[in-house]
């Protein structure tokens, strides 16, 4: 598990969560947070109802971590 922190460049929100990170590819790393983790995500970033600024999670901007673009994989929040 690592800590993450998610940004929304549009709302100038931050949070941080601890979840699996992959590094699959030499660039990029893929961060799975579960379904919770990504409602507290979308709350915290962009909470606002009605608001077209983000995706899913909230998320707007470059995502990094330790210099690899950080992508965040939603399949947790539409399972089940």
């Amino acid at each position: 598990m690592r800590l993450i922190t998610l940004t929304n460049d549009f709302h100038n929100t931050s949070v941080n969560l601890r979840c699996e990170v992959l590094s699959h590819i030499y660039h990029t790393a893929v961060a799975y947070p579960n379904a919770n983790q990504i409602k507290k995500a979308k709350r915290t970033l962009c909470g606002i109802a009605g608001c077209n600024c983000s995706n899913d999670a909230g998320i707007r901007g470059r995502q990094e971590i330790d210099g690899k673009r950080l992508e965040v994989n939603l399949d947790s929040l539409h399972k089940g």
